[in-house]
Parts: C-alpha cells; sequence; structure tokens
C-alpha cells in the first residue's frame, strides 16, 4: 500500500505552561512537569486500561542547526517526554546536569524517565532528573529493569573489556572479558540475561555461554558440535538458543529439547541472527543473510519457517511486537533506496524527507504503530501513526518511543549480532 498524500498535522507541544519542580542541587537542575497523562494511565471508554505511548525526544533552541551541532556542549538542550503526544517532562542537558544527549542514554521504564551519565570518575543513575545513585567506575548503561523499588543495571566499562550486572548500584555478577546478548528481562521466573565468556588463548580461543536466571549462572550450548551461539534468551525459566552446528548448513534453533532448522533460500548463507519475542508464546527469529550476486538482506522467521523475506537489500533498523505480530522500519545501504516501514505484513513507504535516528524509535501501542521520524533538513521531526504523520513543535529529533510493559532490547551492547 502507498500513501499518497501524508498531511502533517502541527500539534502545539512547547514547554509553554510546564510547572517548575526543582531538582538536586539547586536552580541548574530544574525539572518541569506538564500536564500530560501520568505513569500507569488509563484510556478510553467504560475504564478500559490502555497502555500509553511514550515519546522522547531532544529539542534546542529555534533556530538552532541541531544536525549539525555547532555548540555542542554549550548550547542550551532539553530531553522532552511526550504521554500520548503530550509534554509531560523537561529535563536539561549537558555535564553541569548530568544528563546526556545520546539517545542511548535515557529509557522510559513504568511511566518514568531513567538516565545515566558518566563522570571522569563515576556513573549516575536519576529517575525523572533526580538522583538516585551513583557508584565509582566509569560505565555505559546498555540495560535496565526495574523491579519494585530495585533498579537492576547492565554497565559496560568504558575503559576496557566485560560487564557488571548490578542491583542499586551494588555489584552482583562482574565479567572482565567477553560480551552480552541483549535480552535483559523480567519475568515469573526471575531476572534474566545471558553472555558469552571467551576461553583458551590465541588461535585456540572458543567462546562458553551462559544464562543468569534469579543470580544463578548456568552453562548453555553444551555441544561438542557448536560452532557458534548467535543469540539467547530465557522466557519463564526455559533458555532458548540459535546456534551454528558442525555438518549442519543452515542456524537451529533449539528450545525445550527440541531442535528446528531455520528454512533458508537455496544458496543462502546467514551470518547473523537474533531472537524477537512477542506474546506470552510466539518467538520470532531475525536474521540477515547473504545470497551470490544479490546484496544483504533481512528476513523474519517464525517456528524455523520462513515468515517474511524483506526486498534484497533491505534489512530491519528496528522492530517491535504487539501479541502475535511484528512491526519494523526497513533500510538500505544504497542511496536511491528509500525507506520502508513494515506494519503487520504491509509494506509503506518511509515520508520523503524523514528518516529514522535515536536507539529505538518504533512502538505498537494499542494496536496502532508509532514511528518516530526525524527531519533530513533540520525541521520538526513527526511521528508517524499507521500512515498519517504528526509533527512534534521541538527543534530536535526523536530519540526512542516506549509502550509500557514491553522490554526493549539492551541498548549499544557489544553483542554477537550484525544485525544493527
Amino acid at each position: 500500500m502507498r500513501i499518497c498524500c501524508l498531511a502533517i498535522v502541527a500539534v502545539v507541544l512547547s514547554s509553554c505552561g510546564l510547572v517548575e519542580i526543582g531538582g538536586n542541587g539547586g536552580g541548574k537542575h530544574e525539572v518541569w512537569t506538564g500536564p500530560g497523562q501520568g505513569p500507569g494511565g488509563t484510556g478510553g471508554s467504560g475504564g478500559k486500561e490502555k497502555s500509553v505511548c511514550y515519546i522522547t525526544g531532544f529539542d534546542y533552541p529555534d533556530g538552532y542547526d541541531w544536525k549539525a551541532d555547532p555548540e555542542s556542549g554549550s548550547v542550551k538542550c532539553s530531553l522532552v517526554v511526550f504521554a500520548d503526544m503530550v509534554p509531560v517532562m523537561k529535563v536539561p542537558v549537558g555535564e553541569s546536569y548530568e544528563t546526556g544527549s545520546d539517545p542511548d542514554m535515557h529509557r522510559i521504564i513504568g511511566g518514568h524517565l531513567y538516565t545515566d551519565w558518566s563522570t571522569g570518575s563515576e556513573t549516575v543513575i536519576k529517575k525523572d532528573g533526580r538522583l538516585l545513585f551513583r557508584y565509582p567506575g566509569r560505565e555505559m548503561i546498555c540495560g535496565m529493569l526495574v523491579d519494585g523499588d530495585d533498579v537492576h543495571t547492565i554497565g559496560l566499562d568504558r575503559g576496557g573489556a566485560g560487564f557488571t550486572y548490578r542491583k542499586n548500584g551494588e555489584v552482583l555478577l562482574e565479567r572482565k572479558s567477553g560480551y552480552l546478548f541483549e535480552h535483559l528481562r523480567i519475568d515469573s521466573a526471575g531476572i534474566s540475561f545471558a553472555f558469552c565468556e571467551p576461553v583458551g588463548s590465541g588461535a585456540s580461543v572458543q567462546g562458553r555461554y551462559y544464562n543468569v536466571l534469579g543470580g544463578v549462572v548456568s552453562q548453555v550450548a553444551v555441544r561438542d558440535d557448536v560452532k557458534a551461539v548467535h543469540d539467547i534468551i530465557c522466557r519463564d525459566g526455559e533458555v532458548s538458543y540459535i546456534a551454528s552446528l558442525v555438518g549442519i548448513n543452515e542456524p537451529v534453533v533449539v528450545s525445550g529439547g527440541q531442535m528446528s532448522t531455520l528454512d533458508l533460500p537455496p544458496g543462502a548463507k546467514m551470518p547473523a541472527c537474533r531472537f524477537v519475542g512477542s506474546g506470552d508464546e510466539v518467538l520470532y527469529v531475525e536474521g540477515i543473510f547473504t545470497m551470490e550476486g544479490m546484496p544483504v538482506t533481512g528476513g523474519l522467521w517464525r517456528g524455523g519457517s520462513i515468515f517474511r523475506l524483506f526486498d534484497p537489500g533491505y534489512t530491519a533498523s528496528s522492530l517491535c511486537t504487539w501479541d502475535d505480530g511484528i512491526c519494523c522500519v526497513l533500510s538500505s545501504a544504497a542511496a536511491d533506496m528509500p525507506g520502508l516501514i513494515f506494519r503487520f505484513g504491509e509494506i509503506y513507504p518511509m515520508p520523503d524527507g524523514y528518516a529514522m535516528m535515536g536507539s529505538s524509535p518504533i512502538a505498537s501501542v494499542n494496536g496502532i504503530l508509532y514511528v518516530g521520524l526525524s527531519s533530513l533538513s533540520g525541521m520538526r521531526p513527526a511521528v508517524w501513526k499507521d500512515g498519517s504523520v504528526e509533527a512534534l513543535d521541538i527543534n530536535g529529533y526523536i530519540s526512542s518511543i516506549y509502550v509500557d510493559g514491553v522490554t526493549h532490547p539492551m541498548k549499544g551492547c557489544a553483542t554477537s549480532l550484525g544485525l544493527r
């Protein structure tokens, strides 16, 4: 389906009318809140609960060229949070505020804004612009979960290798080498994530794979025929993984004691793939494959079978799921191939003059697909909603879109994937 006309409806979302609530450390740490819907809001008729669509974006002074950003680090900038297209919070950005302009340094959890910042010697975690805790060491936070009053983080050492898993800043697990897989999750079986740790030296280095569930570390994929594990995920206590095995050309999915190969086109090779969870039961696989005479192309698999192969040269740049459906934005390395939006099996062209920026600016909320679009010419950003487009009145770009109750992949982690 092609969109012949995309009417951009201006929405008044400026900071006018916002109320100062103060901050930590005096006037230079002001945080502003507005009249929008707060955490855990409901909507619709009859009091039926609906999910809230949270959008984050960076706002610069009117007239400032935010794309070139000639005064980076000194120009006034705010991190703005919208709930259902209405502004609810504005947090100042900069070193003196210990809040960064990197889209990987904030996330929305339970309707609250959590940010991380690295000083010269510490890592700082804030909630809604206020200090939660800080601890020694400079870490890039790539995964965060909130369980009651506890904040769980996974951080990568900004000056070295490995990772540290913490609760409220206290170390629970640490590794000095290796890499993480991107599924930090919490469910009925506890908090889980997975990692690979190298063993051996020189040409004999091999990876050993582990899953962490409720603080217990268990080795995964203990088989002599494993060449590499592409991804690991744990759901309700059951560990699944995708691996390349000796003697089998296609990657295999191992789950619940069952093993199935991924159905690939004849002559195709799959250099990278990962799990994409949807609903309680469905588990998709996203992968990229190569074939002679064809550019790198992406696709989706379900139950080992092909769910959708994208047009040659297109790969998924960001994905989201809703019940048993899946949506994504498709991009290509070729300049003459514009971006596409894949919505529950239908393909839409990316509106002219826009592209996706930020860490994960896509979410399906109450059955509606939201895609955050940023202007290629430095104009106002816009939100694509099932084919219509609404502008956000900020001078900057959209960095992320969240829906409550959905666990997003970890940001900025050094994983074994080549998909991003």
